[in-house]
């Protein structure tokens, strides 16, 4: 280790212990002041109210023993020296129904890219000719869907890539949205990582080259593309999102190949029940076909069994198949059988026709009965419907196999959760390589970040990270932290209303705001700000911040909507600025605001009029409320934001190797 790199190493571990040690002690006053505020504080009075802050501070000290976890040893990488050779990458520019001059800057960018061995792909969900033309002139594959997928899901961006992956053959992917313009250096200087075998994907951070003065809509993510990133790196736990990052062919076809087995076993498992749920007796010979029924009942539990055990899933189907066979011969030579012996009656009375009759199905009757065990089933119930239902297929999806994860309309979390699940590893390498598009006015902004909490929290309600199998415990937590965020909504609710109720009625969920309680609360409120402080030093993450606690209507939104099950659906983000202002979108903000103005107005009012003479519970919650309006007005400014005339977007300079036009 040279003296630069012991150095550096020495600052490193300094900055760790600082860390954990202000964590430590953020997580013992957290622990002394929440046991306080149970055992002492609790305004019995107003027991719900009480509850509902409590629970709140609860969940708030949950966040901070997540974050601790998160952040707890970060990864320090060493970022491997350029790449050389002639591996192959395919280049995946994924669109819909973005405008083409949009993804003329990225393709065009992406044929710059700095590797021998590259094939460029733009992948049109919309088959639009246009962009067909475009490909053609920029000398990159085009690649649309095809007839198979008509009638089946299509999984928006997911299903467009599953897609894509059938029909090309580079050992790596490189996945671009369509307004991502990649940097020459983006697969030279992350495809060395794969020397380690085990290493399914880089990701890289997302950047935006066209954010307005200020980030009204706080767009720039310096918090989570750094620190955050690097903290779920250190537990084998960073995310694929989306974009900007270069995946391990063999990784996404062993999930999807995992995938497939694992959707035939359920399907498998759900049809052999309803075999065995929805089989009857016949009429024609009950005794017979009972005894034949019975076993191929037990035929079936049995199979269940070796399913559950995870046996070869190709010998259990067709041991499945050969019962169905089974129970269908034995009711058809039944059936046959009785047919001969009403002939034989027949015949006994004199009628030749039908002792010829008799003699042909005696003599034929092995051919006989495999023509007819097709459809002798059908009186038991087993119909060729059933039987079909447990071959080696996914009759509902175009395609068998899908290597990204289909389950949430936010296909890169829950296909790095799989990954991980299954052994890979993942690397974030926190160079800025690709360039894009931010939300350019609130109504986009809103839209983008409630698809990426109902995914979210999608994954929780389906593949829930605490049980998902193969997880390491601290992956577990973090993936599960990701969609935990999400219900803050609630909490900032709470924090937002208790002040505004007690200025206003009187209703306190604390039993006395005294000196007492300050002196508790406030270290708490210090030693956490510092320890965020401490993490995001030189990072400009005051709009994020606010928009943690501003954006409460929009998270309480993705949980009900997730919850309830309705059927969401993948938004493409709008690329262009959407006119006009956006107020009606923070309506409840905007009714917070005033409720917190008046509340504080009629709170001076209060002990100047000796209606309330408690001068620390109101001075306490009329700051509290003021506290809470600068974020909430944030946001209401934000709605109604026009950039400057004169301001526009600044591409990236590799675009103009002869220099930026003036």
């Amino acid at each position: 280790m040279t003296e630069t790199s012991s150095s550096g190493q020495n600052l490193y571990q300094k900055y760790l212990w600082g860390f954990r040690i202000l964590a430590v002690l953020t997580i013992l006053w957290g622990a002394y002041y929440l046991f306080w505020r149970y055992t002492n504080s609790l305004n019995f009075d107003y027991l719900w109210l009480a509850l509902l802050l409590i629970l709140a501070e609860t969940y708030s000290y949950a966040d901070i023993l997540l974050f601790t976890l998160m952040m707890w040893s970060p990864a320090r990488r060493q970022a491997p020296p350029p790449a050389q050779g002639d591996t192959s990458v395919d280049v995946y520019i994924a669109t819909y129904n973005e405008p083409v001059e949009l993804l003329r800057l990225t393709a065009d960018a992406a044929t710059r890219i700095d590797w021998k061995n590259k094939h460029i792909y733009i992948l049109d969900d919309g088959g639009r000719a246009e962009m067909k033309a475009l490909a053609d002139e920029l000398g990159c594959g085009y690649i649309t869907r095809s007839e198979d997928w008509s009638g089946k899901p299509r999984h928006a961006k997911a299903g467009n890539i599953n897609n894509a992956m059938q029909q090309t053959f580079g050992e790596f992917v490189l996945i671009l949205d369509s307004d991502q313009i990649p940097a020459p250096d983006i697969i030279k200087n992350t495809l060395g990582y794969f020397e380690d075998p085990k290493v399914a994907f880089v990701q890289t951070p997302q950047h935006y080259y066209n954010l307005p003065p200020g980030d009204p809509f706080a767009s720039d993510a310096p918090l989570f593309y750094g620190p955050i990133l690097q903290g779920k790196d250190g537990w084998n736990a960073a995310t694929f999102c989306g974009s900007n990052a270069i995946i391990r062919r063999e990784a996404l076809m062993q999930l999807g190949l995992s995938g497939f087995v694992k959707e035939v076993e359920e399907q498998m498992l759900q049809s052999m029940s309803r075999l065995h749920n929805e089989l009857h007796f016949g009429d024609a010979n009950p005794v017979l076909e009972e005894a034949a029924l019975a076993r191929f009942k037990a035929q079936l539990r049995e199979a269940r069994k070796s399913l559950r055990k995870g046996e070869s899933i190709v010998i259990i189907s067709e041991a499945v198949r050969k019962s169905v066979q089974e129970v269908r011969e034995t009711v058809a030579e039944d059936d046959f059988e009785m047919i001969a012996a009403d002939l034989a009656e027949l015949a006994a009375m004199g009628d030749s026709a039908a002792e010829d009759a008799r003699r042909f199905i005696v003599n034929r009757k092995p051919d006989l009965v495999s023509q007819a065990a097709p459809h002798a089933g059908d009186a038991l119930g087993v119909s060729k419907a059933m039987v079909k239902s447990i071959e080696l297929t996914c009759p509902d999806e175009a395609i068998p196999v899908l290597p990204l994860s289909t389950i949430s309309i936010t296909e890169d979390t829950a296909t790095a959760m799989r990954l991980h699940a299954m052994g890979w590893t993942s690397v974030f390498h926190g160079e800025i390589l690709a360039y894009g598009l931010a939300p350019e006015d609130l109504g986009t902004a809103l839209s983008q970040r409630l698809r990426w909490a109902q995914g979210t929290l999608q994954i929780l309600v389906r593949e829930n990270p605490l049980f998902y199998k193969g997880l390491t415990l601290p992956q577990r937590f973090l993936y599960f932290n990701m969609a935990y965020s999400y219900f803050s909504g609630f909490v900032s609710l709470v924090f937002l209303l208790v002040p505004i109720l007690y200025l206003f009625f009187g209703f306190s969920a604390i039993s006395s705001w005294t000196v007492e309680f300050i002196a508790r609360l406030l270290p708490l409120l210090v030693l956490n700000n510092f320890l965020h402080i401490y993490v995001t030093h030189g990072l400009n993450v005051r709009r994020s911040e606010e928009y943690s606690l501003a954006l409460f209507p929009l998270w309480i939104q993705a949980v009900l909507s997730v919850f309830s099950g309705m059927q969401l659906k993948f938004a493409v983000t709008a690329k262009e600025r959407q006119s006009g202002n956006h107020l009606k979108l923070v309506w409840a903000q905007i009714t917070v605001v005033v409720l917190t103005i008046a509340a504080s107005i009629y709170g001076f009012i209060s002990l100047w009029q000796g209606w309330n003479p408690n001068v620390y519970g109101v001075l306490i919650n009329i700051f509290w409320g003021a506290y809470n309006i600068l974020p909430l007005s944030r946001i209401i400014l934000a709605a109604v934001y026009v950039p400057p005339a004169n301001w526009q977007p600044r591409p990236p300079d590799f675009l103009f190797p002869n220099g930026r036009p003036s």
